[in-house]
């Protein structure tokens, strides 16, 4: 970790310990995350995909847009989730040319399983605050998304993967 100035003021006290937890939120997250794909035998990139999946039926490029894996890793990746019951591919109404995926049913009781209950305990702490207040943590969370990604890009470009 990169260490840190004892001797500054308060607020930048605190930007430090926030950003070490964090570190910690991150971290937890994913290992909260490889727990649900160690139950339902799903790895990282499978699991991403779902993700995906969940905000509604996606093509197959969309899918390695999200997940950073090549349209024939894609391919293999949708046949083994297809092949496990985990989605479904189907015409794409818009333009029978194309397949869409989808999450089966069963799949979508499986996310249910794994992550209802966090949100629940997740949305009953939110509850103890005002609305002010969560929309002043609304405003944080999306800088720190757009911080995160534009992060993420400017990484994979320096290093020739952008």
């Amino acid at each position: 970790m990169i260490e840190q100035n004892k001797s500054r003021s308060p607020k930048a006290a605190l930007i430090d310990e926030l950003g070490s937890m964090i570190v910690r939120f991150q971290d937890s997250t994913q290992r909260y995350d490889e727990a649900v794909g160690e139950v339902y035998g799903l790895g990282p990139a499978e699991r991403l995909a779902l993700s995906l999946l969940w905000d509604g039926p996606q093509s197959a490029s969309a899918i390695a847009r999200h997940t950073r894996l090549t349209p024939a890793a894609v391919t293999a990746l949708i046949d083994r989730l297809e092949a496990r019951g985990y989605v479904r591919r189907r015409p794409d109404p818009s333009d029978r040319r194309k397949v869409l995926v989808e999450m089966a049913e069963e799949t979508a009781r499986l996310a249910r399983d794994a992550y209802l209950p966090m949100q629940e305990a997740g949305n009953a702490s939110l509850g103890k605050y005002t609305e002010a207040e969560l929309r002043l943590f609304a405003r944080i969370l999306a800088d720190s998304l757009a911080i995160q990604e534009a992060m993420t890009r400017d990484f994979l470009a320096r290093h020739g993967k952008g």
